[in-house]
């Protein structure tokens, strides 16, 4: 009787499973489906890696002098999308890069190579760079201190090759759009700012930051090629205390729609997604507003932030069916913000200038919920400390400040000003009836909003959707509104040009837009400089590798055991040399492999969430961060050999058989020489299923 019953309740069972797999492919095949109407845009997509060096290269999201890499997490991506009108008149190319900022200098190179291969057909009037503004991806690619030129060729080069893909990709297509919220991923770190703003205008939303993803799906002959979506949140869950490269949860979300669509769909292309950065100043994902959470661990945080974000680009892609219809075109411009005159009605106190930028003391003290900075300082500080300044004029001895900048600072008291400052780059684009917004800057929810708000009304009621594209061609802080910036909160003291920062900027993006709406040439771009060639570049690696005391290079220092189950960790150890002796870009450190027949695999690399790789050296720890000591600097790299420490979470899903794990290194023999890389390989284990699992 027992056997009986479950007999007919695995066929039963069987039965709901087949009829459910059968209700899920007719669904996807009827979200997938090409008949949207005729191809009205030329579109592409393409993807390139632009990993750099990931031992002994300072982070710098977080400004703390021992927040170094000692490995990697994830590979960092650009992943490139190309919206062109059919009769090739205009095109528009939009990167996002994970990174923690662009700037100008690798725009104007990545335009070089492309005016190489196609002509005049990709120019500085037509491609927009942006970052996701991943904490953990590495300082060192721009022309500022510990410049390093190979880092900065290798995301030069992944950069190109993406759009070089996207372009051999471009066939007619579609471009489908929705919006929706995404649950639970995002938290406003600046509250007593944001409630400055007047209170008619935050009850014009029902949130203290934008709770809605903005998704392009890209939709070609043969299905759908990629997606864009667009969300605000800091990618700050992996905080100071990690040392890892990583894309943290963007990059998690990218990684898994990829995954997940290109087993899905089978188009012969690979599929792009990417999850772009907006106005997310004053907006976190640690939604404990402490550094912390929601996760056990900064990882698991990444995860579960990176999660939300997927869930909700899945349910919009699934739904997706608002086609983008209308003409493409697009205005950028640079502009030189400083002593910028701005009108009344935009600052609402009549005319005002904006100022030569400079930092607020506020800005040292960082944003309290995301870490928070220098001890001496904290958020809200209003008055100037003679002492204070006393001891900035010995750390950094910056430029002299005048009272007259003082003045048009307030009330920010200065903590030091910028030497220089180029004109900085924006642009309005539209795609049909999609306005998209490029700011170089870190903008708070109510900027964003209000600046959204002028575009939309010089572009008129055409225009139904206005996404914030932050972080855009270069970098210039934080934009808050004039109310959040007299609280002097972390976001404000940020705020370079003053007070008046957004209605400058709220001002110069009216204009494009205006003369987007009319046809009329944009206002003429203002010489932005180009630093290439003249700032000294920081060797990469160290100058040779010693030979480990007991053994050699590519010995296994830690085997792994005999056998794992899903959710438990893989550990792998050898020795080898410094990394980025032998930089190359693109070039893989970790396969995970799996035995299929005679053949081994590769199923993973250190690309993958799951894996983690980490160099050490005996003789060399560099410190946490002692906010007693907060100028500390990281000890030098030494020539000591490496052990490299490989961990691989074994994903539920992961398949039993025999696997083992390879690892490309490299040795140094002596200062001038060439590194000589090497496979090493670890004993095989076995991956079985947990006790009880259900095959």
């Amino acid at each position: 009787m027992t056997e009986n019953l479950l007999s007919k309740s695995r066929l039963s069972r069987s039965g709901a499973l087949a009829l459910t797999a059968a209700l899920i492919a007719l669904f996807v095949a009827s979200c997938s489906s090409t008949d949207q109407g005729e191809p009205n845009y030329l579109i592409g997509s393409g993807i390139g890696d632009i990993t750099g060096p990931v031992v002994d290269v300072a982070f710098t999201g977080y400004v703390r002098p021992t927040h170094i890499a000692n490995g990697v997490h994830t590979r960092l991506k650009a992943r490139a999308f190309i919206m062109g009108a059919l009769d090739g008149t205009r095109r528009l190319v939009f990167v996002v890069t994970d990174l923690l900022n662009v700037s100008h200098e690798m725009r104007l190179s990545v335009v070089d190579n492309l005016r190489a291969k196609f002509g005049d057909l990709y120019t500085l009037d037509n491609v927009v760079l942006s970052a996701t503004h991943t904490h953990s991806s590495p300082g060192g690619y721009a022309h500022e201190a510990s410049f390093r030129q190979g880092y900065f060729d290798a995301v030069v080069e992944g950069i190109t090759e993406a759009i070089e893909s996207a372009h051999e990709s471009l066939q007619p297509g579609r471009i489908l759009v929705a919006q929706g919220p995404v649950q639970d991923a995002a938290a406003n770190r600046s509250l007593v700012a944001y409630q400055q703003n007047p209170e008619p205008e935050r009850a014009r939303y029902e949130h203290d930051t934008d709770r809605e993803m903005t998704l392009l799906r890209f939709e070609g002959n043969d299905g759908p090629i990629g997606v864009l979506t667009w969300f605000a949140v800091h990618p700050t869950s992996l905080t100071y205390d990690n040392s890892l490269v990583s894309a943290d949860h963007k990059g998690f979300a990218a990684l898994a729609m990829e995954g997940q669509l290109r087993r899905r769909i089978e188009t012969g292309e690979p599929f792009v997604a990417a999850f772009g950065q907006s106005n997310c100043g004053d907006v976190t994902g640690n939604l404990n507003l402490d550094n912390t959470g929601p996760g056990v661990d900064d990882y698991d945080s990444a995860r579960i932030i990176g999660q939300r974000q997927l869930d909700a680009a899945m349910r919009l892609f699934d739904t997706a069916s608002s086609r983008l219809e209308g003409d493409l075109d697009y205005r950028l411009s640079a502009v030189d913000f400083t002593d910028l005159e701005v009108a009344g009605e935009l600052t609402g106190a009549g005319p005002q200038t904006t100022c030569f930028p400079a930092y607020g003391y506020a800005f040292a003290g960082g944003s309290t919920e995301d870490g928070g900075g220098h001890p001496l300082f904290m958020e809200g500080m209003l008055e100037r400390d003679e002492g204070i300044d006393a001891l900035v004029q010995v750390v950094i001895q910056p430029p002299p400040v005048t009272e007259e900048l003082r003045a048009c600072h307030a009330p920010k008291p200065i903590l030091y000003r910028k030497e220089q400052q180029d004109p900085l780059p924006i642009g309005v684009a539209k795609v049909g009836w999609l306005a998209m917004v490029f700011i170089p800057s870190e903008a708070t929810t109510m900027s964003g909003r209000r600046m959204r708000d002028t575009v939309k009304e010089r572009l008129g009621e055409e225009v139904r959707y206005v996404v914030i594209a932050g972080y855009s061609n270069d970098y210039s802080g934080y934009i808050a509104t004039p109310e959040e910036y007299a609280m002097q909160q972390y976001e404000g003291g940020h705020t370079l040009f003053g007070p008046w920062t957004l209605p400058a900027f709220q001002q110069e993006l009216g204009r494009l837009a205006e003369a987007l709406a009319t046809g009329q040439p944009g206002p003429a771009s203002e010489d932005q400089g180009d630093l290439r060639g003249m700032v000294e570049s920081e060797p990469l690696g160290n100058d040779y590798d010693e030979p480990p005391a007991d053994g050699s290079f590519g010995d296994v220092v830690t085997a792994p055991s005999a056998s794992y189950v899903s959710g438990e960790t893989v550990s792998v150890a050898f020795w080898t040399g410094h990394p980025d002796n032998a930089f190359q870009r693109g070039a893989s450190y970790v396969e995970i492999q799996r035995l299929a027949g005679s053949d081994w695999v590769t199923i993973m690399t250190e690309g993958d969430w799951p894996t983690q790789v980490r160099w050490t050296q005996a003789s060399r720890v560099i410190p946490p961060y002692d906010p007693l000591d907060p100028f500390a600097t990281p000890p030098p790299p030494i020539n000591e050999a490496f052990t490299v420490s490989i961990a691989w979470q074994v994903p539920d899903d992961a398949e039993p058989g025999t696997h083992r794990v390879i690892f490309h290194g490299s040795q140094k023999q002596e200062p001038g020489s060439q590194a000589v890389t090497f496979a090493a390989q670890s004993p095989s284990f076995e991956i079985t299923r947990p006790a009880g699992a259900v095959p």
